[in-house]
C-alpha cells in the first residue's frame, strides 16, 4: 500500500468510526432518564445499547464506510459478528466476555474485506441463489466462526493488557491528560483524531459493573455505567469544543477587515454555536490552522491545558457538547467548575488569540484582500457583498432546487468533474474523497461554494464544509448521476 493509499485508507477507517455516534446520544438519554425517573426498561434499555451492541455498530459503521451503505454488506457484518461472540464466549468458558468495540471492528474489518471480494462471485446455476451479494452472510458466518475461536482463547489476555495500559495512562496523571488533550487538536486537520478519541471513550481502562459483574472498558462507556474514576479524562474537553472556539471566534472577527468584518462575523458565530452545540470545531479551526501554524501550535497547547485543569481539579464529566453534558450531568463529579473555567477560557482565547493576529496579520479569515475589493477601485467603499455562511450559498433567486442543483454543479466543477473522482463519502463535517489527480480540485472556487477548508494528501482530499455536510454529499451525488445518465 502506497503512502497516497494509506492515508485515504486511514481517512475513511476515521470517517466510518463516527457512524456509531450518530446514535450514542440516543442511549444517553435512554439512560439518563431512567436513572433520574427511576424506569427501568429505559434503563435497560440504555445500557444495552451501550454495553451489548455498541461493538456491533462499529463492525457495521465499517460496512457502512467502505462499501457506500450496502445493506447485504452490513447484514454480513452483523452475522459474522454475532457467530465470532457465540463461539468465542463458549471457547473462553465466559458468558460475560466482552470483546468491545475493538473486537467489533476487527469482525466488521474482516467481514467487509470478505464481502467486497465475494459479492461477484458467480457460482454454478445450481447454486446461483448463494452468488454474489447473498454470498456475504455466509462467508461471513464462517469465518466467525473462526474469528471467534482467536478471540475466544487470546481476547482475555489482550483485555488484561489494555487495562493495564490504562492503568499506566492514569498513573502518568496530569502529564497524560495534558497530552491526550494536545495531540487530538494536533489531528484536527488530518481527520484522523476520531481514531484516538474511539480508542480512549471505547477502549482505555477497565471496571467491574458490581450489579452485573461484567467488565466494561472505555472512558467514555464507563462513566455512562457508573465508574466513579471516569470521565476525568473527558472533562476538559468542553473547555476546548465549547468555550476555546467562543474566544477564537470572536477575535477573529474582531480583528478582521472592516471590510470583511461582516462576513466573518456570521460565519464565526454559526461556528462557535456550532461548536457549542454539536461539539464540532472545524468551523471555527479551519478558519485559522492552515494559514497560521502559530495559532495551530497555541490551540494545541491551550487545549492541552484544558484537559490537565479538568484532571487537577478532579471533575469527572462524560459528552464532548453541552447537550450531552447536561444528559449525563447525574454522573458528573464537580461539574460546576464549568461555568467559572469556560468564561475565563473564552477570555483566554479570546486575548491570545488578538494578540498573535495583530502582531502576525497572518493571512487567516477576514485578513487577507479580497480579489473583488481589492480590484473594484472607486466602487470599493460601496455594501459590502453578501456573505457566504458555512454551508451555504450566495443569494440566489432562483427556486430552491434550481439553486442546489446549480451549487453541485459548481462543487462538482470544482472537484475536478465526475471523471476526477475515485469515491466519495463524508463524515460529520467533511466530505471525503480520493481523486485521480489532486492538482484538479480547485480551493477558491469550493470556498465560494461555502467550504471551510480543503486538506489534501496524496489522492485523498477532505472538503470542510460542516454539519450541513449530508445534504451537501446528497447533491452532489445527485449530480454525479445526472452527469453520467
Amino acid at each position: 500500500m502506497t503512502v497516497r493509499t494509506r492515508a485515504a485508507f486511514f481517512q475513511q477507517v476515521s470517517a466510518s468510526l463516527i457512524v456509531p455516534l450518530t446514535f450514542l446520544p440516543l442511549a444517553a438519554i435512554l439512560l439518563a432518564l431512567g436513572t433520574q425517573l427511576g424506569i427501568g426498561p429505559l434503563e435497560a434499555a440504555g445500557l444495552t445499547l451501550i454495553r451489548t451492541w455498541l461493538p456491533l455498530f462499529y463492525g457495521m459503521g465499517i460496512a457502512i464506510g467502505f462499501t457506500d451503505g450496502d445493506g447485504m454488506a452490513t447484514l454480513t457484518v452483523a452475522v459474522g459478528y454475532l457467530t465470532m461472540v457465540t463461539v468465542a464466549e463458549q471457547v473462553a468458558g465466559d458468558p460475560l466476555l466482552n470483546v468491545g468495540v475493538l473486537g467489533g471492528i476487527v469482525a466488521g474489518a474482516l467481514m467487509t474485506w470478505l464481502y467486497i471480494r465475494v459479492r461477484h462471485v458467480a457460482l454454478p446455476e445450481y447454486m446461483a441463489f448463494f452468488s454474489g451479494k447473498r454470498m456475504g452472510p455466509l462467508v461471513g458466518s464462517l469465518s466467525g466462526v473462526g474469528l471467534g475461536v482467536v478471540f475466544g482463547l487470546f481476547w482475555p489476555t489482550f483485555y488484561h493488557w489494555i487495562v493495564t495500559l490504562g492503568d499506566w495512562i492514569y498513573a502518568a496523571g496530569g502529564a497524560g491528560a495534558f497530552v491526550y488533550g494536545g495531540v487530538l487538536r494536533l489531528l484536527i486537520p488530518t481527520g484522523l483524531h476520531h481514531i484516538l478519541m474511539q480508542l480512549v471513550d471505547t477502549q482505555l481502562g477497565g471496571w467491574t459493573d458490581p450489579n452485573t459483574g461484567a467488565m466494561v472498558a472505555g472512558e467514555y462507556i464507563r462513566f455512562l455505567h457508573g465508574d466513579p474514576s471516569a470521565g476525568r479524562l473527558l472533562s476538559g474537553f468542553f473547555l476546548t469544543l465549547g468555550f476555546g472556539p467562543l474566544g477564537a471566534a470572536l477575535a477573529i472577527t474582531h480583528e478582521a477587515r472592516p471590510e470583511q468584518r461582516r462576513k466573518v462575523a456570521g460565519m464565526m458565530t454559526t461556528g462557535a454555536l456550532t461548536a457549542m452545540v454539536l461539539g464540532i470545531t472545524e468551523p471555527v479551526e479551519f478558519a485559522y490552522i492552515f494559514a497560521s501554524p502559530l495559532l495551530l501550535g497555541l490551540h494545541v497547547v491551550l487545549s492541552g491545558l484544558a484537559s490537565l485543569l479538568g484532571y487537577i481539579l478532579d471533575i469527572h464529566l462524560g459528552g464532548y457538547a453541552l447537550p450531552m453534558i447536561l444528559i449525563n450531568w447525574h454522573r458528573q463529579q464537580n461539574g460546576w467548575l464549568l461555568l467559572p473555567l469556560g468564561l475565563i477560557w473564552t477570555l483566554l482565547y479570546y486575548v491570545s488569540f488578538r494578540l498573535v493576529i495583530r502582531w502576525k496579520r497572518p493571512l487567516i479569515l477576514g485578513q487577507a484582500v479580497e480579489e473583488s475589493a481589492a480590484d473594484a477601485g472607486p466602487q470599493a467603499d460601496g455594501p459590502p457583498a453578501e456573505p457566504v455562511q458555512p454551508g451555504g450559498t450566495p443569494h440566489d433567486t432562483a427556486e430552491p432546487h434550481q439553486a442546489g442543483d446549480s451549487r453541485a454543479r459548481k462543487i462538482l466543477t470544482a472537484l475536478g468533474g465526475p471523471e476526477n473522482l475515485v469515491s466519495l463519502t463524508a463524515c460529520m463535517t467533511r466530505l471525503r474523497l480520493e481523486v485521480h489527480d489532486p492538482e484538479a480540485v480547485d480551493e477558491p472556487a469550493l470556498r465560494q461554494q461555502g467550504a471551510l477548508g480543503v486538506v489534501k494528501s496524496g489522492a485523498g482530499v477532505q472538503v470542510v464544509i460542516g454539519a450541513g455536510v449530508g445534504e451537501v454529499l446528497k447533491v452532489v451525488q445527485a449530480e454525479i448521476s445526472k452527469s453520467m445518465k
